[in-house]
């Protein structure tokens, strides 16, 4: 994960992909457009994973949970 943060972070190829941190479709459009997924479906893709019911559970239950507890737990 850190190799990914230091590609988009690092590349000035991506500079219109980090001002999108808060927007999942803005991020991933971006991405798309920088040359980044060569899948020409891949904005539309993330946003049906993001918008899905799975991620809504998923956040609802980190929402409840003490992230800071936990990261204690996680390495």
């Amino acid at each position: 994960f850190a190799d990914y943060g230091n590609l988009i972070g690092g590349n000035d190829r991506y500079a219109g992909v980090r001002n999108r941190a808060n927007d999942v479709a803005g991020f991933a459009e971006a991405l798309q457009r920088s040359g980044y997924a060569t899948d020409p479906n891949y904005a539309a893709k993330i946003r049906r994973v993001a918008s899905g019911d799975t991620m809504r559970g998923v956040l609802g239950a980190l929402k409840q949970t003490d992230l800071l507890s936990l990261s204690t737990h996680v390495r």
